[in-house]
């Protein structure tokens, strides 16, 4: 009799051991991989934001491919999945995370283009530096985030489901480009920025919500499966069978061949608009990334420092680095010419220094100074909010006028190398 319950016991725990799902929520806790990807992906950014500004290093067009193929797509991607191991998981929790956001990337806008290039203008006369400063206004990375948490809010708030959520997503996207194919967005500038945040347009707008919202749904619907994950090793080896092959494909045709009426690879309208099948071999790809670093980290045994430092200050990471970026271009237009921009040497180098930089700022201001604008304490928190608003409507006020010709991804903003 024994001898039968223990072979019992011994096939539900083979079972157990074959099953990649669980009926529980067993995958809690930090996942490796995910800081893995965060990290390539801020640091594609930076390379790619500074090699742009500057001059064009030897690993340029490795970094460029890379850019395009994983795309802030990932960064967006692992946001949602995030937001499933988030302590925080309320409706109203989305939403007030995304209000402070949205208030933090017009601050990052403030403090990044838009008060050096008055301060150019003022000292050069240089109008080009008050196209410059109109990018006060622009639907960057930290933008969509904002709007994406607040529309992720809404959406649950309305008690509707994950799928149900994912199905909304490729339905904006497909209206996304529809309305940028076949309607004339509006003569008036500003209104074409403000709907930029939302639609893709003629203006400066590289993250509409309607394009990367699907990111963000895909994460959060992957978020909910993943933590169910009893086995990583298995489902990461049905990933790496299945995927690696249909990425390898389509990313080698993509590059090679024009098909399904796509447009090109390297360029403004696929990384700002998105389509669905292009959309969907996005997240599979990020997907097999984070495969290829749950083996990477399994076979390191450990999770490099810095890449569990940049995983967890991710946001720090990229306004600094591209701050510091934008506001060194500025003054190098102002004092030398755009044409002594291209004579930059060892750009990689230099990113490389750059990132050093940005992760003393870290742990300088985490260690002495304990100071960021959102963990500020009511009222103080209020206020600088109110300011930051504030301030940006009187920017627009005061810059809209004086604007001759608007800077956006469109006319390479208007830069003359």
């Amino acid at each position: 009799m024994e001898d039968k319950k223990s072979d019992v016991k011994q096939k539900d725990t083979k079972i157990q051991e074959d099953c990649i799902f669980s009926e529980e929520n067993v995958n809690t806790g930090r996942q490796p991989e995910f800081d893995y990807l965060r990290t390539l992906g801020v640091c594609a950014i930076i390379l790619t934001h500074f090699y742009l500004s500057f001059s064009q290093g030897i690993f340029f067009e490795l970094i460029i491919y890379i850019c395009y193929i994983l795309k802030a797509a990932a960064l967006q991607m692992l946001m949602g999945m995030g937001m499933r191991y988030s302590r925080h998981h309320e409706s109203t929790n989305y939403i007030a995370r995304g209000f402070v956001l949205l208030t933090q990337s017009q601050y990052v806008n403030i403090i990044r283009s838009t008060l050096p290039s008055i301060f150019a203008y003022w000292a050069t006369g240089y109008k080009k530096f008050v196209s410059s400063a109109m990018l006060i206004l622009q639907a960057d990375i930290l933008s969509h985030a904002g709007f994406a948490c607040i529309f992720l809010g809404i959406l649950k708030k309305m008690k509707l489901s994950d799928k149900c959520i994912l199905i909304i997503s490729i339905i904006m996207n497909f209206a996304n480009w529809a309305f940028f194919k076949l309607m004339k967005p509006p003569s008036n500038f500003l209104l074409s920025q403000i709907l930029g945040y939302f639609l893709l347009t003629d203006a400066e707008a590289y993250f509409p919500l309607c394009s990367y919202f699907m990111f963000v749904a895909f994460g959060y619907w992957l978020g909910g499966i993943y933590q169910k994950i009893s086995n990583k090793d298995k489902f990461y080896n049905r990933v790496l069978i299945f995927g690696l092959p249909i990425v390898t494909i389509y990313f080698y045709c993509r590059v090679h061949y024009k098909f399904l009426d796509l447009p090109p690879l390297i360029s403004n309208e696929n990384y700002s608009g998105m389509l669905p099948p292009e959309g969907f071999a996005t997240c599979l790809v990020n997907l097999v990334v984070l495969a290829l670093y749950y083996k990477l980290d399994k076979l390191l045994k450990g999770t490099p420092d810095f890449v569990s430092h940049c995983g967890k200050n991710l946001n720090q990471y990229y306004i600094i680095t591209d701050t510091i970026t934008i506001q060194m271009r500025i003054f190098w237009v102002a004092t030398k010419g755009e044409k002594a921009l291209l004579t930059l040497k060892y750009p990689t180098v230099v990113c490389f220094c750059l990132l050093c930089f940005a992760r003393y700022l870290i742990d300088f201001n985490k260690k002495y100074i304990h100071f960021t604008i959102i963990g500020l304490k009511n009222p103080w928190r209020n206020i600088a909010f109110i300011l930051i608003w504030l301030a940006t409507i009187i920017i627009v006020i005061y810059i809209y006028p004086r604007v001759e010709q608007f800077a956006t991804m469109w006319n390479d903003y208007l830069i003359e190398n």
